[in-house]
């Protein structure tokens, strides 16, 4: 049997940052924060809270579970460089875990392809495709990639559920291009739970997977503007 261990896991991809504790699989707090401030702001604030909730104190964690990408790039610099300070300074270890793994976790176990999709912008999602194994938990069948809906629905002839903040934000389109063969969550699943990251986290950090301070960087898929324009520079003009 393995020893208790207390779980600090953490979102900040999207819009929404989520913050929680677990002693193994047992949640013990969380908090979602769906504001309009930046991650930088309310992050800290956030882990010292549910920390005076538990009536636990920073030298409590054991392991950091955080999200790595896609999604936000500023998020998830905010993410990846808190968990980094955490982990170094507490000699901990941290696991990385895919924000779109953290999303399809929210689907209820049905015998159905599950569709993360979260908001790119620029018109486009990031997205996976996830089935349910015999232990109703979600499988990535898929790489994951950044697409434009329509792209993403041209080849898609099956019943699908779709959910996170994209299929929120691409809803209608989803309707009125699959019809009935569209389903969706209900409104709160389409927030990642920094649960589900804490979960996903424990069963990695028990298959070896885990990061030290220096190994831990983002996975953004798509490239950043900076970067994109970088390499036009280095490229040159097309002919």
């Amino acid at each position: 049997m393995n020893r208790d261990m207390v779980i600090l896991a953490f979102d900040t991809s999207t819009k929404t940052a989520s913050v929680a504790l677990l002693q193994n699989e047992v949640l013990i707090v969380e908090q979602i924060i769906n504001t309009r401030k930046n991650h930088g702001e309310t992050l800290l604030s956030a882990i010292e809270s549910i920390l005076a909730v538990a009536g636990m104190q920073i030298d409590d964690i054991e392991l950091v579970a955080v999200t790595i990408g896609p999604g936000s790039f500023t998020g998830l610099r905010v993410g990846a460089g808190t968990a980094k300070g955490l982990a170094f300074s507490k000699g901990i270890p941290i696991v990385g875990v895919s924000t779109l793994d953290a999303m399809a976790a929210n689907a209820p176990s049905k015998k159905i392809t599950i569709c993360p999709m979260l908001d790119a912008r620029k018109n486009e999602v990031y997205t996976a495709f996830y089935r349910m194994n015999r232990t109703g938990f979600p499988v990535r069948i898929t790489d994951e990639r950044v697409i434009s809906p329509e792209l993403l629905l041209a080849d898609i002839d099956e019943d699908i559920l779709y959910l996170g903040d994209g299929a929120l934000a691409y809803g209608n389109l989803i309707r009125s291009k699959m019809h009935n063969k569209a389903h969706f969550v209900p409104a709160p699943l389409n927030y990642i739970r920094a649960s589900s990251v804490g979960l996903i986290g424990l069963k990695k950090f028990h298959d070896g997977d885990t990061l030290n301070s220096l190994m831990l960087t983002p996975r953004y898929v798509r490239l950043s503007e900076a970067e994109t324009k970088g390499r036009a520079i280095k490229e040159g003009p097309s002919t």
